[in-house]
Parts: C-alpha cells; structure tokens; sequence
C-alpha cells in the first residue's frame, strides 16, 4: 500500500475530477430539464435541488471509493467543481437553449393535442353543472312536500301525540 501519491497519480485522478466534474453537469441538466417538465414551483425546485445535491454527494463518495481508496482531496474537490463549471459555461449552455426549445415545443403540442379535449370536458362540466342545479331545485321541493304531507296525517308518531294532547285537553291545535 502506497501512503504517498506521485504526481502522476495525483494528475491521473485530478483528470479524472475533471471528466467526472463534467458527468455531473450533465446530471445536472437532465435534473433541470424534469424539473422544466414536471413545474417551476420553488418548492419542487428546492426539492429537486436537493435531490440533485444528494446524488451528486453519493456519487462523489464512490468515486472517492474507487478512485483514491475513499481519501478526500482538496484536488478531487477542485477537479469535480472545474469539470462541472467546464461544462456548465460550454456545452450546459447550449444544452439548457435546447431543452428550453424542447421543452416549450412539448408543452404546445401537448396543449394542442389536448384543446379539444378540454373543450369537450368543459361543455360536459358546465351541463352536469346545469343538471345538478336543476336537481337540487327539485330535491327541495320535493322535502317541502314531504315535509308538508307528513304533517297532514294523524296517524303518525309525531302527529298523534299532539292530536291526543289537543282533543284530551281541549285545545282546538291544527293537528
């Protein structure tokens, strides 16, 4: 076992910082890019972000594994951030044009596939909407009417104690 790195070791890693760095940055955009389709609330942002953050910090963690026997270094940390910025200023930029273009094509098309669609549930609701109004008018008119004919009867429970106290008593009640 080696206690000390060579240069060429330490420059074989740092590369692989680097390229590593660069992988992330691509992470990086396919998060953006769920991120563009799914919602631009802040709450999903932040927690994409930290998905993103967690994954970046695992993956580091096995590349620390593999490539340097878990030891962290100051120059593995450097290797990943330049790596990342590398692609980030380059290729992230006219991936993040792209993915923007994408993005704002599929959401038309979806928009236009489903106007139809739309049309058609909304002409179904505002009918159900009518109907249900209408439904309601006569489900009211329909209790007073219960409520009227119940009344009438003498026979029934609540009607016949009152009949029994009127008549017994004397009192001439509508019962």
């Amino acid at each position: 076992m080696v206690y000390i790195q060579g240069l060429a070791e330490q420059t074989r890693i740092f590369l692989f910082a680097l390229g590593f760095g660069f992988l992330l940055g691509i992470l990086y955009d396919v998060f953006r890019t769920i991120r563009l389709i799914i919602s631009d609330s802040r709450i999903f942002v932040l927690i994409m972000d930290l998905l993103y953050f967690s994954v970046c910090a695992f993956l580091t963690f096995c590349f620390l594994l593999v490539m340097d026997s878990g030891k962290i270094r100051l120059y593995v940390a450097l290797g990943e951030m330049l790596g990342w910025l590398i692609y980030y200023f380059s290729f992230g930029a006219i991936a993040m044009k792209l993915t923007n273009a994408a993005v704002s094509f599929f959401r038309r098309m979806i928009s236009a596939l489903f106007k139809p669609l739309k049309r058609i549930f909304g002409r179904i609701i505002r009918k159900m909407g009518k109907i249900s109004e209408k439904s309601k008018k006569i489900i009211r008119k329909s209790d007073k009417k219960t409520k009227f004919s119940l009344q009438k009867h003498k026979s029934i429970v609540y009607n016949l104690n009152s009949y029994i106290k009127n008549s017994v008593f004397g009192n001439k009640g509508n019962g």
